[in-house]
């Protein structure tokens, strides 16, 4: 077939010509046009939608706080008053499932705008002539919660349509239905699916029903109207029509349908959880408008928090209205459980319940003493049973006293430490030096030891200085970790020693420190030490926890009975509890014995410490000695009796035993001799246990099977070999306030000595007057001016100890 023609003219300069022009060729002309308009018009559409707006949400969050399961623990509202928690990293199937069949059925696969939902919504709405019907898809929906939920206009659906496309070119089909479930309004101050899971249902998103999903899908649709608690009917004729639209559809079955539309609705909303309050005050304090995982183990948190309430519920009964407990895994550092107070209503306000005593910092009490036990251990001052010093002790403004008021002369270091003696503990003090000790804490990791030693003293073993319930418990937690890795061939390595982790996936900032704190050997001494149940009689009621499960345990009370104090270990976990007033008053009867410890063991036992074996000795780092038997120290050439002990390394270079003497005894052997009054052949040179008169004094009270030395032979001179008397008090150079009485006059001071025989006379002399006569208990009355004094005690054999101490403030 030819093709068609028809005439052109054209017209030249040799005049006007005609030839023949093709159909085709306008067609091509034609379709080129078309391309070039089609091209424009997409050009500008993409370029209007790169221009449009792209949907982001910069409303303020609220703080989450999860364990380390997921489990909420918390949260406090966003600085909007709204519930509106971070973006979730996923979305439930059943919520999804539930949440597309009803808002947009085409979501999978249209571009971000359906046209022909937009193409009915406007047909019916210019019939109605109002608007009856919407064409939004769900990334629409998005870009119109993005820009505030603003009233409805045909230019603003245009914009909205822009940013759709937009949006979903640049995120996935995930993102954007995540972006909507945590921004879609659900009644009140609600805001998003999380949110509206825990304030409808009481649970999380995890194990969402049909039922509930069906519900918080159809409730964003108009929240205000179909609000829980409220037009019930409207609500549930909502959820069902989903419910049996996704029946029709094959989505889930007919029992299934006819099991969900049988569900309640939610009622009124309610309140968020509360598992761990201080901590979840504690984070959004630190990182406001965050979602933080945490360490927690959500279980135990419930149980402990249970436990705190339970024993605080008693304490209330004595005025003493807070209490506090923490859990630490020994192989992480990692908090298990955070109880900051107890949550038992506080119908007053003036309890001071809503405040964190994990963080705040609180007089120690007794509580450090392992530390300074296991420090004198690790610099090979001290062996673990050495006799130290429980006599009336003295110092430059400060007199320590025992618990109970009583002095034992002296006691082996473990005993001391598990006994929690204060006049030992201050002794030990002073064989290590306050600087040392301090700058031991710091290298444990505490921080509220900020002042000089010099400002502590040697009160800082007695609760002169003040550490939080956390720090304490992760240097527990840290001594425990140190010896468990010691002993599985781990050496050390900086991040060893650390204080309590709380977010999940910490890790612990290392130290320049080579060497750990204490070493493994002294570790395992001092739990050793700490294993024992016996407590003093004093501390009624320790008998309570002799069923408990092994753990290595410490108490504490401080000064004026304001705080009390108890931390146990096991190979697994640490434990540690505080109780007492967040005001600071002291309560009688308030102590770590009798107000913590019942609690501290409570926690124990839900750990089931039974399943795990205990700590076991170091094979690096220890060995055998001969140690005396009497005194603990090492044993010297002059030892009668040794046994072997396990000891630190460090502990072969300490001093050898400095109380056993070789005397001269008669051929009897009931009396002492000497040059002036036997000859050598008629001396038997023995050695004997002597401690001095001071310590012999209180010793031997306690310690029946004490031999005290014989008596001097009759006519044998006093060589002065062994001192006869001691003074207990003044002290030496002592500066002594002494007050005067209500009617102006001085008060009297009572000097003492300590005597080696009991029915010695002792004589008196005040700056060499003559004041008066003791026998038998050695303390007399005098009164001194201010100034410098000399007080003169002489025996009945002519021995004379002289003390020389200074009166101030006497004006």
């Amino acid at each position: 077939m030819r093709q068609k023609t028809f005439l052109h003219r054209q017209v030249n300069r040799d005049g006007p010509v005609t030839r023949p022009v093709r159909r085709g060729n306008i067609r091509r002309k034609q379709l080129k046009l078309w391309h070039r308009i089609v091209i424009g018009m997409a050009a500008a559409l993409i370029i209007c939608v790169l221009a449009a707006p792209m949907p982001s949400f910069h409303s303020p969050l609220s703080t989450v706080v999860e364990a380390s399961d997921g489990t909420l623990l918390g949260a406090r509202v966003a600085d909007d008053g709204q519930w509106r928690f971070p973006p979730p990293s996923g979305l439930p199937d059943k919520y999804v499932t539930c949440l597309v069949n009803y808002e947009d059925r085409y979501f999978r696969w249209h571009p971000g705008v359906n046209p022909v939902a937009v193409f009915k919504a406007l047909t019916d709405n210019i019939r109605a002539g109002e608007t009856v019907r919407g064409g939004s898809t769900i990334t629409m929906q998005v870009a119109r919660l993005a820009r505030g939920n603003p009233q409805r206009t045909y230019a603003g659906k245009m914009v909205e349509m822009l940013s759709a496309l937009k949006l979903e070119l640049f995120r996935s089909k995930r993102a954007i239905l995540i972006l909507y479930a945590a921004n879609a309004p659900f009644g009140g101050n609600t805001v998003g699916i999380e949110a509206a899971a825990w304030r409808y249902t009481g649970r999380g998103t995890e194990d969402m029903t049909w039922a509930e999903a069906a519900t918080l899908a159809v409730l964003p649709n108009a929240p205000s109207l179909i609000y829980p608690g409220r037009n019930s009917a409207r609500l549930r004729d909502k959820r069902d029509r989903l419910l049996l639209s996704l029946a029709e559809r094959g989505v889930i079955d007919s029992l299934s349908c006819s099991l969900a539309m049988g569900e309640p609705l939610p009622g009124a909303a309610m309140p968020m959880p509360a598992l761990s309050p201080h901590l979840t005050e504690r984070i959004w304090q630190e990182s406001p408008g965050s979602r933080v995982r945490t360490t927690i183990d959500a279980r135990l948190q419930r149980e402990v928090s249970a436990l705190v309430n339970r024993h605080q519920a008693s304490l209330d009964g004595n005025l003493i209205f807070n209490s506090a407990a923490m859990v630490v895994e020994v192989s992480t550092g990692n908090v298990v459980a955070y109880v900051g107070n107890s949550t038992l209503p506080d119908t007053t306000g003036r309890h001071g319940r809503g405040v964190d005593m994990i963080t705040a910092p609180r007089s120690t009490g007794s509580i450090m003493k392992p530390f300074l036990y296991a420090a004198l251990l690790s610099s090979g001052r001290m062996l673990p049973n050495a006799l130290i010093p429980d006599i009336p002790t003295r110092f430059q403004g400060f007199r320590p006293e025992n618990f109970d008021f009583t002095y034992s002369g002296a006691v082996p270091a473990g005993d001391a430490l598990a006994r929690s003696l204060n006049i030992p503990a201050v002794r030990m003090l002073q064989m290590l030096e306050e600087e040392r000790f301090l700058d031991l804490l710091h290298r444990m990791g505490f921080t509220t030891f900020n002042k000089p030693a010099t400002h502590y003293g040697l009160s800082l073993i007695l609760g002169g200085g003040e550490a939080t319930l956390g720090e304490l418990t992760g240097a527990y937690a840290s001594m425990a970790r140190v010896l468990n890795e010691t002993n599985a061939g781990i050496e050390y390595y900086p991040g060893q020693w650390h204080m309590p982790l709380i977010h999940k996936g910490d890790t612990a900032r290392a130290t320049n420190d080579p060497s750990p704190p204490l070493s493994a050997p002294a570790v395992w001494l001092t739990y050793e030490a700490l294993k024992r149940v016996n407590r003093p009689d004093t501390e009624t009621g320790w008998q309570y926890f002799g069923n408990a499960p092994e753990v290595a345990w410490k108490t504490g009370t401080s000064f004026g009975f304001r705080d009390a104090w108890a931390v146990g270990t096991t190979p697994t976990h640490v434990a540690g509890v505080w109780a007492g007033n967040a005001d600071g008053e002291g309560r009688p009867g308030l102590s770590g014995i009798s107000s913590a410890a019942p609690l501290l063991f409570d926690i124990i036992r839900l750990l089931q410490p039974g399943t795990q074996e205990w700590f076991t000795r170091p094979e690096e780092g220890m060995t055998l000695a001969g140690v005396c038997a009497a005194s603990g120290y090492r044993a010297g050439p002059d030892c009668t009796e040794r046994r072997e002990e396990w000891i630190p390394e460090t502990g072969l270079r300490s001093d050898a035993c400095p109380y056993h003497q070789i005397i001269n005894l008669d051929k009897t052997g009931k009396f002492r001799v000497n040059s002036s009054c036997s000859t050598p052949d008629e001396m038997t040179a023995t050695s004997w246990f002597v401690l001095p008169p001071a310590m012999e004094y209180y010793y031997r009270m306690h310690n029946p099977s004490y031999h005290t030395l014989p008596p001097l032979l009759t006519g044998c001179a006093d060589d002065m070999q062994v001192p006869s008397m001691e003074f207990i008090y003044p002290p030496k150079d002592a500066r002594i306030f002494i007050p005067r009485s209500l009617q102006g006059q001085l008060m009297s001071m009572l000097p003492e000595i300590a005597h080696r025989r009991r029915d010695a006379t002792v004589y008196w002399h005040l700056d060499n007057r003559y004041i008066g006569t003791t026998r038998f208990v050695h303390q007399t009355e005098i009164r001194a001016g201010e100034g410098e004094h000399v007080i003169t005690a002489v025996d009945d054999r002519g021995v004379t100890v002289s003390r020389r101490f200074y009166c101030i403030g006497t004006l």
